[in-house]
């Protein structure tokens, strides 16, 4: 599984069935993993907020889910990394990479939990995913509509549980805030956000005029980003540009091999390992 770089942010490449068995094996880890799904905005976001960028490169695992981050890594291999196969192939999209995610840990039979959403629609997921997949280990579900005092009780119950996958549906990028912060509580297991997969999924079974609802507020939402996101595509290409004419994909990594090679020096010879002089005084007879 190469881990590749991208404006600094690490990136990890692979088909999908490699994914799914690394998903898999992060979920059986004595540790609360994260699994990031990286798109332009969080990788944006991540380059203006020292903390979200730090966040993004102490994931365990980080998956690109957008065209625009496999069209920079293609961009920026040409010179420092070979194009892999990977990156010519459709780019998997939130919602799509959610069920076969669900298909997956239902066939492995591993349990899963639920949360985000309002109340009506994360209802219409449950009822939708159980319908779906016959025989999923659903272990729960529950909206993010709660109030503040409520969540220790809510994470305190997702612990008891312990399913192997928590997949949370919450805003971008406060939901990666979120999930950092309260890691220490979660059970092991991994976890992963996939912002609108409530939504997409609970949408199918909710009533029509809540349908309606639901997707004029969406709509309203995407008109109002539209100026925001052209801005970060032309910084997006800014950063793109600056990386690739000043090589600083390759000056990072050779700083950084250098850095641990000097530590290594350091450790091998220390000062007090030096060969001292002596002096040799004949005696005349």
């Amino acid at each position: 599984m190469p881990r590749l770089k991208l404006l600094g942010v690490n990136v990890d490449v692979m088909e999908e069935d490699e994914m799914m068995h690394e998903i898999y094996r992060l979920s059986k880890q004595d540790y609360p993993a994260r699994i990031i799904l990286l798109d332009k905005r969080l990788l944006m976001s991540a380059k203006l907020h020292k903390e979200l960028f730090n966040i993004i490169n102490s994931a365990d695992l980080v998956i690109p889910d957008s065209k625009s981050i496999k069209r920079g890594l293609t961009f920026l291999s040409k010179k420092f990394y070979s194009v892999l196969p990977a990156y010519r192939q459709p780019t998997l999209t939130p919602f799509s990479f959610a069920i076969h995610l669900l298909s997956y840990f239902t066939e492995i039979e591993q349990s899963v939990y639920l949360l985000g959403g309002s109340k009506k629609l994360i209802k219409g997921a449950e009822k939708n995913v159980k319908d779906s997949y016959p025989g999923i280990k659903l272990m729960g579900v529950y909206h993010t509509k709660y109030k503040k005092d409520f969540e220790s009780k809510l994470l305190t119950s997702i612990y008891k549980i312990a399913p192997n996958l928590l997949l949370i549906s919450k805003k971008s990028p406060k939901a990666e805030y979120w999930l950092s912060k309260q890691k220490e509580k979660l059970p092991n297991g991994v976890s992963i956000i996939i912002e609108d997969f409530v939504y997409e999924i609970g949408e199918k079974v909710i009533k029509p005029t809540d349908r309606v609802k639901y997707s004029f507020g969406r709509k309203i939402k995407n008109f109002f980003s539209f100026p925001a996101a052209f801005i970060r595509h032309i910084l997006f290409v800014i950063y793109l540009l600056n990386y690739k004419i000043f090589n600083l994909e390759y000056k990072v990594k050779k700083e950084k091999i250098k850095k641990e090679t000097h530590k290594k020096e350091k450790v091998k010879f220390p000062k007090e390992d030096k060969k001292r002089k002596v002096t040799v005084t004949k005696t005349k007879k």
